[in-house]
């Protein structure tokens, strides 16, 4: 038996330039971070005795004798070309829900790929890891998402990501001492919104006439740049919550369903409520959202705002990683 514990992503600043449309003409980059929420996958290989050939068990519960008769995208295309030949039983577990905008549909095909390669005791270093499930999400399940989950969830840590040509990318490890980092940690609200979307169905409206939104597009990367100049340093942290106030409005000019009346409203209310900026994350349209706070605003902030559902966490620095490995239960005939 094999479990693997893949973290959730934050993205700050840069969400859109990761998608190759864009950047394989312009560039891309992104600043992001992984917390310590995370998505879980036990994976055993099957006794034969048993009449089925897969057992899966995530919301659903499915026990089937074809792996083309898996309903779970992920899970089948990844038993098709990692372990074709293996009986199975998967369980996903997960420290937040899907469809909310920390990354979990990337964070659950880094985890399966994870773990039926340990399985088979194969490994792959991170950014092989990261590599696969872009293939698996972006080239084999046709989904409309970016690069940068799937990097940030297989490496872990505070992150710039930048993109090119060639389907290039290249990760710079932002690395802060332990002052600065609580600072930087206590800046952050994470509040579910309650509405759960498909980033994939969300990013349409974002990759529709790209080109026409370069303006836009250009000032989010450059956002990137600055959020980076500003960590290295140990700059001004207020000038973060600021930056995201200019990159919510830049968000909902070039993808306007990012938003809705239910996230607009609680995004004026938090601001209200003494936020400096903000964003929904992901590609938008519902799940988290992420508010930044003045120094030792937090609890004001909190209590200002009432009855929310605020998510405490903390940065990880551990990317996808093993946690439990049983060898035994891997020599079965």
């Amino acid at each position: 038996m094999i479990i693997t514990r893949t973290p959730f992503r934050i993205s700050l600043f840069g969400g859109g330039t990761d998608h190759p449309i864009w950047f394989e003409k312009f560039g891309g980059r992104v600043v992001s971070l992984t917390i310590d929420k995370y998505c879980y996958i036990s994976t055993r290989v099957l006794p034969p005795f048993f009449e089925h050939k897969y057992r899966v068990a995530y919301s659903q519960v499915e026990t089937v004798r074809r792996v083309e008769d898996i309903q779970h995208p992920v899970v089948r295309e990844a038993i098709r070309k990692y372990a074709p030949e293996l009986r199975l039983e998967i369980h996903h577990d997960g420290d937040l829900p899907a469809r909310s905008g920390i990354g979990s549909s990337s964070a659950f095909a880094v985890g399966m790929i994870h773990s039926l390669l340990a399985l088979k005791g194969k490994g792959l270093s991170e950014s092989e890891l990261a590599k696969e499930a872009i293939n698996l999400e972006r080239e084999i399940l046709k989904e409309n998402v970016g690069w940068q989950d799937q990097i940030a969830c297989a490496v872990g840590g505070i992150n710039e990501i930048e993109f090119g040509p060639d389907n290039k990318w290249s990760l710079s490890p932002l690395r802060i001492d332990s002052r600065y980092l609580r600072e930087f940690q206590s800046r952050m609200i994470l509040v579910f919104s309650g509405v759960q979307r498909s980033s994939s169905d969300v990013s349409v409206g974002l990759l529709k006439d790209l080109d026409k939104k370069a303006v836009q597009m250009t000032k989010l990367m450059n956002l990137s740049r600055e959020c980076r100049k500003i960590l290295e340093s140990e700059g001004d942290l207020d000038t973060i919550g600021e930056m995201l106030n200019d990159a919510w409005r830049l968000k909902k000019e070039v993808n306007p369903i990012s938003s809705s009346i239910e996230l607009d409203n609680l995004y004026e209310r938090a601001m209200t409520a003494g936020a400096l900026g903000g964003k929904v994350l992901g590609a938008g349209g519902g799940g988290f959202m992420l508010f930044w706070v003045k120094k030792e605003g937090r609890e004001s902030f909190l209590r200002n705002m009432g009855q929310i559902v605020e998510i405490p966490f903390s940065v990880c620095f551990q990317g996808s990683k093993v946690i439990y490995e049983d060898s035994s239960q891997m020599e079965m005939p």
